[in-house]
């Protein structure tokens, strides 16, 4: 995989695939994602694209994304996600069209394009379907995404063509990775609120530290450790934070040993693409778990706990005895994921951990 890491992250949202959609035959899409950017005034930026599947969803990881072929692609910003402004063509090898192969991994050229706080940077792509199609995309983003199919626009909560990374030509000192689960993406906080606990991370960094967040909704760390994409995309961080765990236990059935031998097998892979690499580990957060998972997540983190550099997450969230979600950080009595409440906590004990450690 070619590293792309020389860029500067443009965005604090997660861009990872976990799903997939099925295009259906002679049918043409538009598809719009939406984002808040990092960075004011004019920039010259390149995406870059993989057309696999990161980690397990609703889909094996590393499934290989159909070929396909981009007809037109453009960037405009838009100030209320109503009316757009400022359009510039996104080109491919200096051409309009693009015809994407299977499981590629590809960039656009570089495009000039001129962003105002408050707003969006909106990235349109036209797809035509000649036949049946399988395209990688996600089902947890936590910012607006659209899809028209022939001209109507149809509901989905796959959103697809949304890029691995948008990248800035812009001077940075290193690339901070944030590379985990839903919990780590930010799922469930409000659409287009950027509340998450990595989201306030990232804005609160310097202007020099670029910021990606690697979060995906259903990450497991055995395919962190299987040294596939999802892998190789933090192996160009030179500084990663690992937050896995929740998956493994909850529907992955793993148990404590199992997650741990993942996380040291992660580790290595880490270090065998990039020895220079530093590594965090996160404690696994709290969820609704049942007491045998639970139990097995408190010998994770005791394992964790004895690392060097790690931050405990864990204890932002729980009660300090039962391991159990504080309810006003919990999305909902069923649904554990941090909310907006949650993400400001865990932000503030970062914050004072960063202090603490000179990081």
């Amino acid at each position: 995989m070619e590293k792309f890491t020389d860029y500067y992250s443009a965005t604090t949202l997660g861009c990872g695939n976990n799903n997939g959609i099925n295009l259906k035959s002679g049918c043409e899409y538009v598809f719009k994602s939406y984002y808040r950017l990092r960075c004011e005034g004019e920039n010259v930026y390149r995406l870059f694209f993989v057309n696999k599947v990161d980690s397990t969803g609703n889909c094996r990881a590393e499934k290989k994304g159909d070929g396909f072929k981009i007809c037109e692609a453009y960037a405009a910003f838009s100030p209320d996600k109503e009316t757009e402004e400022g359009r510039c063509d996104i080109t491919f090898d200096n051409l309009k069209e693009k015809e994407v192969g299977l499981g590629e991994e590809y960039f656009s050229d570089e495009f000039t394009f001129t962003y105002k706080k408050g707003g969006y940077m909106v990235l349109t792509f036209k797809v035509c379907a000649e036949c049946r199609k399988f395209i990688p995309a996600t089902n947890e983003s936590v910012s607006t995404g659209r899809i028209f199919e022939n001209g109507k626009e149809i509901w989905s909560d796959n959103f697809a063509l949304r890029p691995a990374f948008i990248g800035i030509k812009k001077d940075k000192k290193k690339t901070v990775g944030f590379w985990g689960d839903s919990i780590t993406q930010g799922s469930r906080t409000g659409i287009d609120k950027y509340e998450a606990w990595t989201h306030r991370i990232g804005e609160s960094l310097e202007d020099d530290i670029s910021f990606w967040n690697l979060g995906m909704g259903w990450a497991r760390c055995y395919d962190a450790a299987s040294g596939g994409v999802f892998t190789k995309k933090a192996a160009m961080c030179d500084e990663v934070f690992m937050c896995f765990g929740v998956n493994d236990l909850k529907s992955g059935g793993r148990n404590a040993e199992e997650i741990t031998e993942d996380i040291e097998k992660a580790c290595a892979l880490l270090k065998a693409e990039n020895k220079d690499i530093t590594i965090h580990l996160l404690t696994v957060p709290p969820f609704n778990l049942s007491e045998y998972e639970e139990a097995e997540r408190k010998k994770v983190n005791e394992y964790i706990r004895g690392t060097k550099g790690y931050f405990d997450i864990a204890a932002c969230l729980e009660y300090d005895d039962n391991g159990t979600v504080k309810a006003e950080y919990m999305t909902n009595s069923e649904d554990a994921h941090p909310n907006g409440e949650g993400g400001r906590v865990v932000y503030e004990a970062f914050k004072h951990w960063r202090g603490q450690t000179g990081w």
